[in-house]
This record gives structure tokens, sequence and C-alpha cells, in this order.
């Protein structure tokens, strides 16, 4: 297991407590910062180097030419740092690398003219500050970087005291403690840019580790949805193919028992005068009607599952559907009904949308047929059908006038063979199942509003084609 530092943090970027740090990977990409800024180090170096040949000769003509040569040997030196810099072995060996091109500028460029002009030359603390600058700015160690600074302080001491006698010693403590008091700022900034560079590191990692987590989660997502898909799939298909294959036994029994009856009778023409045989016939007879009775509700549920099933199987909701074309149909199929309980069905104009007509029929006529039913003895008798637009979508309503729905059956009416506890209407309870299934077989999504005694307002939203593809429709309402 790779080494790794735990490292405290109150970033309010990175919320965990502590953070774990990966060395060897922290380390790799120090180094590589650490060249990147050696080799920008000695690019500088090279460029501003020979400017001080011109002050050299400006100012110290006979010291020009060993000034001279200490100014070529540090371009030459920082040339060569970083060719090895772009060899393996360079990269294993970088911090030694760097420590010693600041060791080797730092006496071409500072114990050289200290040596030959005194710790008083004038640009001696200007050569040594941009060489601990462009040292301890790059991304290495403290301790480093410290025996770096210590060095180079050393250094000018032992080229002030080669030079000769030191005849200001006020002169040269003052320079001294400038150039240690410019080292410990910069060795101070250095520890704690290295705790800065150590959280931005451990910020990337968790970002990147909590993108890899996300990406994933969704990919697990996508797959745990197609199961549930392939799921769903296979139990409509089961569903389907229960629904069918119990439909054989049943009319085989539907038919047997309807000879048993026709026996029955021929038998009761025949020789059904004595009173027990009357007693048993009768018996016979009501448990006949009992059997064709359960018979034709057991039918009757079998075809409302097979009504369910295939609308998952075959639902094709890819066509442009005129609503307004199809309500007048409904409402022509329910005219009598309608009149028969003195109700009004109004239909404002309603748009063009994607489905399947036949499924969309279904929808809109069990809808209504449910308000109709359910109307109760409410004195206005009124059924609504409307569409909304709300949150870019097209919300579409059926709304009554009836007796309405209590909020803890809302959710339960639309499940299967769930019916109204107070409703003695005839039916199997499975259209409203019918109708939520049509609507999420269409991408929408159905949902009910109602008070007790303020009638109920049932809302689904359907697909719309685009502006360019609607047709233009009108209708009388």
């Amino acid at each position: 297991m790779p080494a790794a530092e735990t490292i405290s943090s109150a970033d309010g970027f990175v919320k965990a407590e502590a953070l774990t740090l990966d060395l060897p990977r922290y380390e790799e990409e120090r180094r590589r910062l650490t060249r990147r800024g050696a080799v920008t180090g000695c690019v500088l170096a090279t460029g501003i180097v020979p400017l001080y040949v011109v002050t050299d000769y400006a100012l110290y003509p006979q010291h020009f030419w060993p000034l001279f040569v200490a100014r070529m040997l540090s371009i030459l030196l920082g040339m060569g740092v970083v060719l090895l810099l772009r060899r393996p072995a360079g990269m294993r060996l970088i911090y030694m690398l760097v420590a010693g091109l600041c060791i080797g500028l730092a006496l071409c460029n500072s114990a050289v003219p200290v040596y030959l002009l005194g710790y008083d030359a004038p640009y001696y603390v200007a050569s040594i500050l941009v060489i601990c600058g462009i040292a301890l700015l790059l991304p290495w160690g403290a301790s480093q970087a410290a025996a770096l600074a210590l060095g180079l302080l050393a250094m000018y001491v032992v080229a002030s005291a080669l030079h000769g006698t030191l005849d200001n010693w006020l002169a040269f403590a003052c320079n001294l403690s400038f150039v240690a008091a410019t080292v410990g700022i910069a060795l101070v900034s250095l520890q704690a840019g290295e705790g800065l560079r150590k959280r931005e590191f451990c910020a990337r990692v968790a970002l990147r580790r909590a993108y890899e987590n996300k990406r994933e989660l969704a990919a697990a997502l996508a797959e745990k949805t197609a199961k549930l898909e392939m799921l769903n799939h296979e139990m409509e298909d089961l569903l389907y193919a229960a629904s069918h294959d119990l439909r054989a036994p049943l009319i085989n029994v539907q038919g047997f028992s309807r000879e048993l009856r026709l026996g029955l009778d021929q038998l009761r023409n025949g020789n059904g005068k004595s009173p027990e045989v009357i007693a048993a016939l009768a018996d016979v007879d009501e448990s006949l009607q009992f059997i064709l009775a359960g018979v034709a509700r057991l039918d009757g549920l079998i075809t409302s599952l097979l009504n369910v099933s295939r609308i998952a199987t075959r639902t094709n909701p890819t066509e442009e559907v005129d609503l307004n074309a199809l309500l007048q149909k409904l409402a022509q199929s329910f005219r009598y009904q309608l009149s028969d309980k003195n109700i009004t069905l109004d239909v404002e104009p309603l748009p063009v949308v994607i489905g399947d007509p036949a499924r969309l029929g279904q929808l809109f006529g069990n809808l209504i047929d449910n308000a109709v039913k359910y109307m109760g003895n409410s004195r206005q008798r009124r059924i609504y059908v409307g569409v909304r637009s709300a949150n870019g979508e097209r919300r579409f309503f059926v709304q009554d006038t009836g007796p309405g729905i209590a909020k803890e059956s809302q959710e339960q009416i639309f499940r299967v063979f769930r019916r109204l506890a107070n409703g003695d209407c005839p039916g199997e309870g499975i259209g409203l199942t019918i109708v939520r299934k049509i609507v999420e077989k269409h991408g929408g999504r159905i949902w009910v509003e109602s008070t007790p005694g303020a009638g109920a307002t049932f809302w689904f939203s359907l697909e719309t084609p685009p502006p360019a593809s609607r047709l233009e429709v009108c209708s009388d309402t």
C-alpha cells in the first residue's frame, strides 16, 4: 500500500476533517513542478547574467576578465542543468541538481565578485536575493531550502573574509542581517506554500475521485434501470401469457356448466315430480348460478388484465392525434348516458398530441365514464375537459362536479382492482389503472386533485409535437 500522510483541513472547499495525501503521486508532481521552475530559472539566468558583463566592464575594468569568466561559467552551468533535467537520471537527482545549480550561480555571480571587490560590492545582495528567490519559490522541502539558504549566507561570509580585513563591521552586519531576514521570510512562506500545495493536491484528488464515483454510480444506475425495464417487460409478458392461458380452462368450465344446466332442465321435465328430486334440482340450480356468476366475474377480471398488458405491448405513441375530433366522437358515444343522468359535457379547444389514437380514446373515455358513474346526486352535474400550460408542459384535465375523493384514497384509485369504498357502481376497479398505464406509455404522468363534496379533477400530461408540425384544428365545443 503506498505511503500516505494525513492532513487536517479547515478548508471550506474540502468538507472532510482530514485528507489523506498520496505521497508517491504528490512527490512525482512536486518533481515536475521543481523541474519546470529550475528550467525557468536557468532561462532567466541566461538572459540576465550577460547584462552584468556590461556593468563589470564599466565599473571594474581591472577585474573584468575574472568576472567575465565567472559569468560565462554560470550560463554554461544553467544550460548543463537544463540538459540533465531532460533525462530520467536527472529527474531522480532533481533536488541535488537544483541545489547545485543555485550554489554554482551564487558562487559565480556573488561569491567571486565579493572575493574580488569586498563585502560592499554594489550588486552582491541583489544577486543572492534573486538566487534565493528563485530557489525558495520552487516546490521542494523546507529543509532543503533552509540548507541552501545557510550555504549562500556562509558563502558570502567566507568570500568576504577571503577578500581581506573587514573595515566596517557595522555595514557588514547590516548586509548580512538583511540577507538573513529575507531568507527567513522566504522560508516561512515556503512552509506555508507547501501546506497549501498539499491541500490543493488533495482537493484535486478528491474531486477526481468524486467524478469517477459519480460516473460509476451513473453507469450502475443505467444498468439497474435497463434490468428493471427488462423485468417489467418480462412481467408484462407473463401477465399477458397467464391471463391468456387462464381463459382456456375458464371457457371449459363455463361451457360444461351450461351443458349441466341443460341436462338438469331435461331431468326436471322428464322425472321431476317427487319432492326430493325437486329439492335436489333446486340446490343444483342455485349452485350452477353461483358457478356461472363466479366464472363471469373471473372472465371479466382476466379480460381487464389482458387490457392492461396490451397497453404495454401494443401501444405505439407515434402519430399526431387531433384531440378535438377524438372528443367529438366520445361525446357522441356518451350521449345516452349523459342525457339519462342529465350531465353536461363541455370540451374546450385542445391541441394536437403525439400518441396512439385508440389508447388516447380509451384514456379520455375511461375518465369521462368514471365521472359519469360516480356523479352521484350532485345538484350541479357537469364534466369539463380542457388543457393548461405549466412548468413547460401541457397538462390536460377532466373535471367533474361529483362527490369528490378523500385524500387518503387519491393514490390508491390508480392501483389495480382498487375502488372507492363508497362506490357501488359496476366495474372491475381497473379503469384508472388502464388510464395510468396509457399516460405513462405516452411519456406523461397523472394525478388527481379533489376535495370531498367539491368534485374531482384528473390531471395528466402528454407529449405534444413541435409548433412546425402541428395541425391547425378548429372545433366547436
